[in-house]
C-alpha cells in the first residue's frame, strides 16, 4: 500500500489531466500485480505526455515545430515514433544527452515488458519506470536550451515584454522567462540577446539590453563569465556597444575583474566613449551616467582597483566635477578620489568667472549633508572659505550663500565652525590661502 500511496503522490505532480489518467491506470495495474501492464501504460503516458508538451510549445517555438513535423506523421499513422522522438529532441537540443539516455532505457524496458522476451518484470522495475517517467519528464516543463531560448526571443519584440523599466519589475520578468531554462543554456541565451541587440528593431533592441542588464544584476559567477565571454569580449572592439557595456558594469562592477588585459583596455576606451557621448547632463540615477558607473565600481571594487586599472576613466569623471550627493557619498571611503574632487569643488566655488562659480553655488545646498558626511572639518571650512572667495569676486550665487551666513549649508557650516574652535591658526591659514583679506575674527563675524 505504501508503494501505491507514493505513486498517487507522483501522479499529482503531473499537470496534464489526460496523462494523469493514463498513469492512474498504470497504478491500478501495479496494484493488481500486472507489472508489465504498469510499464506499458507508463510508457504510453511518457511519450504522449512529451508529445503534448511539444504541441503546446509549437505555436511560439520553431524548434518544437521542427520536431513535430517529423514525429506527427508517424503518430497519426499509428507507427512507432518513440525512438525517432528521442533522437529528434536530442538533436534539437530539447533534451540533454543524459535525458536521452534515460528515455532510451525506459523505451527498452517497455519493449522487454511488452514482448515475449522471457524477461520477468519485478515490482521494483515497474516502480522505477513509473517514478523515472514522472519525476524526470512528466512533472516538469520542457527545460531546454533551444526551446526556452527560442521562446524568449520569439516574444522579445513585444512592446509590453517589459511593462515597467523599474529594475525589480524587469528582474521579475526575466526570472519568469528563464525559469524553464537549464543553466547550461545561458550562453545560447546571451548569444541570441546580443544578436537582437545588434538588430534594427528599436523595441527588440531595448528589451534585449534590459534583459542583459537583469542577468548581470544577478551577480552570479557563471552568468558573469557568460556575459564576458558572449558579449563583452567579442564586442568590445566596436564602440557601438559603449553605452550597453557601461550600464552592465554599473549593474555588476565585478565584470571588470573577469576581463583579460586586452579586453580591459578596450573596455576603458568604451567607458570613455560612453562618457563623452552621454556627458554629465543625464540624471545620476541613470546607469549610463559615467559618474554612476564610477560610483558603482568604487563601491564594489575600491578606488585602488579603479585607479590602477581604469585611471583615465576615473580622472575623466572627477574632472567633470559631478554635482551629485549620491556621487559625493560614493567616495566616502575613497580618499584619493575624494581629495581630487574636493579640490575641484574648491576651485569652482572660488572661481573668478561667474559661469563657473554660480552653477556650483546653485548645487551646493542640495549637496550639504553629503559633503558634511565625507569632508573633514578642515575641508568643510575650506569649502566655506572658497564660497566666500567666489562672493568676493561678485559671483551672485556664492554671494547669496555667503550673505545668508551659510544658512543653506547648515551641516557644512557646523563642521567648519568646529574646525575654527579646534584649530584657529589653521583656519586663518586657510582663509589666506584663498587670497581673502580677512582676519579670522572678522571672517567669523561676517559669515558665521
Amino acid at each position: 500500500m505504501a508503494g501505491l500511496t507514493d505513486m498517487e503522490e507522483l501522479i499529482a505532480t503531473v499537470p496534464e489531466k489526460d496523462i494523469a489518467s493514463y498513469l492512474r491506470e498504470a497504478m491500478v495495474c501495479y496494484g493488481a500485480g500486472a507489472y508489465r501492464g504498469c510499464i506499458v501504460l507508463t510508457h504510453i503516458s511518457l511519450f504522449e505526455g512529451l508529445r503534448q508538451k511539444l504541441l503546446a510549445l509549437a505555436p511560439v517555438n520553431a524548434v518544437a515545430r521542427t520536431v513535430l513535423a517529423v514525429i506527427e506523421p508517424l503518430a497519426a499513422s499509428q507507427k512507432v515514433f518513440e525512438l525517432t522522438m528521442i533522437q529528434q529532441m536530442k538533436g534539437a537540443g530539447i533534451i540533454t544527452q543524459l535525458e536521452s539516455d534515460i528515455l532510451e532505457q525506459l523505451n527498452r524496458q517497455r519493449n522487454k515488458a511488452a514482448h515475449p522476451s522471457g524477461h520477468f518484470v519485478t515490482p521494483e522495475e515497474a516502480r522505477f519506470v513509473f517514478s523515472e517517467a514522472i519525476q524526470k519528464f512528466l512533472s516538469r516543463p520542457i527545460r531546454t536550451t533551444s526551446v526556452a531560448v527560442s521562446g524568449i526571443i520569439a516574444k522579445i519584440a513585444g512592446p509590453n515584454f517589459f511593462p515597467s523599466v523599474m529594475m525589480p519589475d524587469i528582474n521579475a520578468v526575466t526570472q519568469q522567462e528563464t525559469q524553464p531554462l537549464d543553466p547550461a543554456g545561458m550562453p545560447q541565451l546571451v548569444a541570441k540577446l546580443v544578436e537582437v541587440l545588434e538588430g534594427t528593431d528599436p523595441v527588440s533592441m531595448r528589451n534585449a539590453g534590459l534583459f542583459l542588464l537583469s542577468l548581470a544584476s544577478r551577480h552570479d559567477l557563471d552568468t558573469r563569465a557568460t556575459i564576458v565571454k558572449g558579449f563583452i569580449d567579442p564586442k568590445a572592439t566596436n564602440d557601438v556597444h559603449a553605452e550597453n557595456i557601461a550600464m552592465l558594469i554599473a549593474v555588476d562592477p565585478s565584470l571588470l575583474v573577469a576581463l583579460s588585459p586586452a579586453t580591459r583596455m578596450r573596455v576603458e576606451g568604451l567607458l570613455l566613449k560612453n562618457a563623452n557621448t552621454v556627458g554629465t547632463g543625464v540624471p545620476f540615477t541613470e546607469l549610463r551616467n559615467p559618474a554612476h558607473v564610477l560610483a558603482s565600481c568604487v563601491s564594489v571594487l575600491g578606488e585602488a582597483f579603479m585607479i590602477a586599472n581604469y585611471k583615465q576613466f576615473a580622472d575623466w569623471v572627477i574632472s567633470k566635477v559631478p554635482y551629485s550627493p549620491e556621487f559625493v557619498r560614493s567616495l566616502k571611503t575613497s580618499p584619493t578620489l575624494l581629495k581630487t574632487l574636493a579640490d575641484q569643488y574648491f576651485k569652482r566655488a572660488s572661481h573668478s568667472q561667474f559661469d563657473v562659480s554660480n552653477p556650483f553655488a546653485a548645487a551646493l545646498p542640495a549637496m550639504d549633508s553629503a559633503l558634511a558626511e565625507v569632508l573633514s572639518d578642515e575641508d568643510a571650512f575650506r569649502m566655506v572659505a572658497a564660497v566666500v572667495m567666489g562672493a568676493y569676486w561678485n559671483g551672485y550665487g556664492p554671494m547669496e550663500i555667503a550673505n545668508g551666513k551659510f544658512a543653506s549649508m547648515p551641516a557644512v557650516k557646523a563642521k567648519a565652525a568646529a574646525f575654527v574652535t579646534a584649530n584657529p591658526t589653521a583656519a586663518q591659514t586657510a582663509i589666506s590661502s584663498f587670497g581673502l583679506p580677512f582676519t579670522l575674527p572678522t571672517f567669523m563675524a561676517n559669515y558665521f
